[in-house]
């Protein structure tokens, strides 16, 4: 056979060698046209088609130790430039901005809601005066046919009665034989007279009302919407407080126009009133101002709020939107006296606040060395060397802080662990009965986002899916090894199992009664863990338990709620009126196989309560402890020293200037 190519090959290189041959010319080329194009944009900036003059700016002289403060007597200046105006084109954020409109994808029932809404907030107004209202400030909100039995039952059952307060409760599935009957109002002077009868005659100042719509039905021309009812009666000598719940009937027109609708009717579905008598009317007085109004971080720090240090204080150094750092409160100079460590955004200082004789507090935080200017979101006080005195260990953006007390408030920094990606709170147990204390570190972050706050973003850690999300960063749990030296140990003990949540809170108890300490983790966005401690090794037992509650986990305690000798647990969530509407509704049942776990993570807080076997029932509506609102943080607390443990839950998020949200 001949080596001979065949003639009708190409003489010269072939194509793919043509192509390298051009391909070294081509990028040089391109490389020059780039920087031509940058450097002219740089010397001749006033030909650049995309050239955008600076926005209106403020500016003013600081010292090193200064944060700039809007001040008009400032020595500074004002820049006052145009900005050219660019064609409008819709953007991906005006497209989601939009949706906020019920209208936008067909949710008749949230326009209907926010009608109802309207309607109520004249008889809120009408209320805030007392009893004094008058048929002419309720007319325009009722049909004529309107019709309604007092909407202060007389069936009313006390359960509880203690020196303080008293609760009285309505069931209206109970049948009371010997009770009075309760009257039917009728038109637009009977509903002023029922509500003046709510109120009762007993006031003095102004009434506080709020409402919240969480449930809407629509079909064949009525309208039925599930309130939620809170009033405040300030009174000589005591105050009450009504919580209600009512069934409203509303007139629909059909076809829906924008005419507002008009009340037929109230069912008082439930009823409770409480009753506090002493000489104040208040179970509770707020001692801020008394304790903390001569420190010059009062004022300076604590009273202002995100919308101001957002607009002083550079994301870089991490001031949270949330507003989600921790405290801790210990005795750390040992004069009796329980102190006050509090954690702040990146930027602003820790405080270590020294309880005084008379009440208030003292600012140590710098000579006590302990003023850290990370972004810290939780701290604990305890001896972590067993010798006797309160140490502190602080959760920051970084690493989890350890700090040696010297028994005098002085402490020493003795070092960090990176155990995270971001810390979210922390608890201490002496998990293996060693004698020493073991830390537990909450994560709540995705490991896919950098550590720190290099890379920020919801986006690219968001939980997936919304309701059972497994892609977040484990959480840690560090022994301590003595002498301020702590290992992470989760895998080795069994708590990596499941560890890839988004955890807010986590609390150590003996649920089960033999002798160690278990760990309950609260997640959010989807369902928590139970970890059952056996002798120093870690089981996940939360679904076989049956406390997975999948929701929105934000903090947990516990105690013997019912006095049974078992463990019961309180789980803060968030209670979504919006979410109740709409998660209910055919509309959105019929599109989703999902829709009662969504359903769930809008009911609320949960109370599960012990049982023998080691399991758990869900008894938090037959308690009636669902409705915490937006719960941030849940505790069980005595509050009045009878015995029982009572439940306070802070809650909250960003209303801003609005001061009417239930």
């Amino acid at each position: 056979m001949s080596d001979q190519q065949p003639t009708d090959a190409p003489s010269g290189p072939g194509l793919v060698a043509r192509c390298r041959g051009l391909l070294l010319p081509a990028i040089a080329m391109v490389g020059l046209a780039i920087a031509s194009y940058f450097t002219w944009r740089h010397f001749f900036p006033a030909f650049d088609p995309e050239a955008r003059e600076m926005i209106r700016a403020t500016w003013r002289i600081t010292s090193l130790n200064e944060r700039p403060v809007a001040d008009d007597g400032a020595r500074g200046g004002v820049s006052a430039v145009r900005v050219d105006e660019v064609n409008s084109v819709e953007t991906e954020v005006d497209r989601q901005m939009a949706k906020l409109d019920p209208s936008y994808d067909g949710w008749e029932s949230e326009i209907l809601s926010q009608r109802v809404s309207q309607q109520l907030a004249i008889v809120r107004k009408a209320m805030s005066g007392g009893v004094g209202f008058r048929r002419e400030q309720v007319s325009s909100i009722v049909s004529d046919d309107f019709s309604c039995l007092d909407l202060r039952p007389t069936q009313f059952e006390v359960v509880f009665s203690g020196p303080r307060f008293v609760v009285h409760q309505y069931d209206p599935t109970a049948k009371h034989r010997d009770a009075k009957p309760r009257r039917t109002h009728r038109g637009a002077e009977g509903f002023a007279a029922a509500l003046r009868g709510l109120v009762g005659s007993n006031t003095a100042g102004a009434v506080r009302t709020a409402f919240k719509v969480i449930r809407v039905t629509s079909e064949n021309g009525h309208l039925a919407t599930t309130v939620l009812v809170e009033i405040g009666v300030p009174a000589e000598g005591s105050t009450r407080q009504i919580n209600s719940r009512w069934i409203c009937e509303w007139t629909r027109s059909v076809p829906p126009s924008t005419d507002p609708p008009l009340l037929r009717s109230i069912r008082v579905e439930q009823f409770e009133e409480v009753t506090l008598v002493n000489s104040s009317g208040t179970l509770f007085a707020d001692c801020t101002q008394a304790a903390l109004g001569s420190l010059a971080c009062y004022g300076k720090q604590y009273l202002h709020g995100n919308n101001y240090w957002a607009e002083r204080i550079s994301v870089l150094e991490a001031s949270s939107l949330l507003g989600n750092y921790g405290l801790a409160v210990g005795d750390v100079n040992g004069d009796g006296l329980e102190d006050l460590y509090v954690c702040d955004g990146g930027g602003l200082p820790n405080r270590l606040l020294l309880q005084q004789d008379d009440g208030t507090l003292r600012d140590v935080s710098a000579e006590a060395g302990v003023d850290w200017l990370e972004y810290s979101t939780g701290a604990l006080l305890l001896d972590l060397d067993n010798d006797g005195d309160q140490d502190l260990v602080v959760a920051t953006v970084e690493l989890v802080l350890f700090m040696e007390n010297d028994g005098s408030g002085k402490f020493t920094f003795r070092g960090g662990h990176r155990a995270v990606v971001d810390a979210a709170s922390l608890c201490a147990a002496d998990y293996d009965n060693d004698g020493d204390l073991d830390i537990f570190v909450c994560s709540y972050e995705s490991p896919h986002r950098a550590t720190g706050f290099r890379s920020r973003g919801f986006a690219s850690g968001a939980p997936i899916p919304y309701n059972d999300a497994n892609n977040g960063s484990p959480n840690a749990l560090l022994e301590n090894r003595g002498k301020f030296r702590f290992l992470n140990v989760t895998d080795k003990v069994g708590l990596g199992a499941n560890n890839h949540r988004f955890s807010y809170a986590a609390a150590w108890e003996d649920y089960d009664n033999d002798g160690d300490q278990d760990l309950y983790v609260a997640n959010d966005y989807g369902r928590n863990n139970l970890y059952r401690n056996d002798d120093g090794r870690f089981v996940d037992v939360t679904q076989a338990a049956g406390v997975e509650d999948m929701a929105s986990g934000m903090s947990v305690s516990w105690a013997d709620a019912n006095r049974d000798g078992r463990m019961d647990l309180y789980v803060g969530n968030m209670f979504s009126a919006a979410g109740n509407r709409v998660t209910f509704q055919r509309k959105f049942t019929r599109s989703r196989d999902d829709a009662q776990a969504i359903q769930r993570t809008a009911r609320g807080n949960t109370l599960f309560a012990g049982r023998a076997d080691g399991r758990f029932d869900d008894v938090s509506e037959a308690a009636g402890v669902t409705m915490g609102r937006w719960a941030w943080s849940s505790r069980f607390a005595d509050l009045n020293n009878d015995g029982w443990p009572d439940l306070i839950v802070a809650n909250g998020f960003l209303t801003n200037r609005r001061n009417d949200d239930l």
